[in-house]
């Protein structure tokens, strides 16, 4: 992304040694694993809680998934992945999130870009973002163009 971005939110993990494979360096999908608890750890900070979801009958769903390596991470480093707001869609339905995945150094790790969509768990249909997910996303991009 070209633009300077937004850190919407940020999450500091430990690497287990569940988080890493034969090579003795965290495995691949431990980074996947670690952004997926990022955002919905960002979720809850915007007071969307399993009971909000229920009531709201409305599931976060993935459009893409796609991740940039950049360096190896390994048991007992801490992590610190951010949430960002990434390149827009074009739709009203769906949001990009990027995470940033970073070493103890400030070293970019990698790089982890998703698209999500919302689904009306009753009608089974992918419906217009949420209010407080369009809210931030608009509060994101205004903070964008005053850099």
């Amino acid at each position: 992304m070209s633009q300077a971005t937004i850190v919407l939110y940020e999450k500091i993990i430990e690497v287990r040694w569940s988080d890493c494979d034969a090579n003795k360096h965290m495995r691949h999908s431990a980074y996947s694993d670690m952004c997926a608890h990022t955002r919905v750890s960002f979720l809850q900070s915007l007071d969307t809680s399993g009971q909000w979801f229920k009531e709201h009958h409305l599931s976060p769903i993935l459009f893409k998934e796609q991740t940039e390596y950049f360096a190896e991470m390994f048991m007992g480093e801490k992590v610190r992945i951010t949430v960002e707001l990434g390149e827009s869609t074009g739709s009203s339905k769906s949001t990009c999130w990027m995470n940033k995945v970073y070493k103890e150094d400030g070293t970019l790790a990698a790089s982890h870009q998703v698209v999500v969509g919302w689904m009306d768990m009753r009608l089974r249909k992918i419906v217009l973002l949420p209010e407080l997910v369009s809210n931030t996303n608009l509060l994101a991009h205004s903070a964008d163009m005053s850099i």
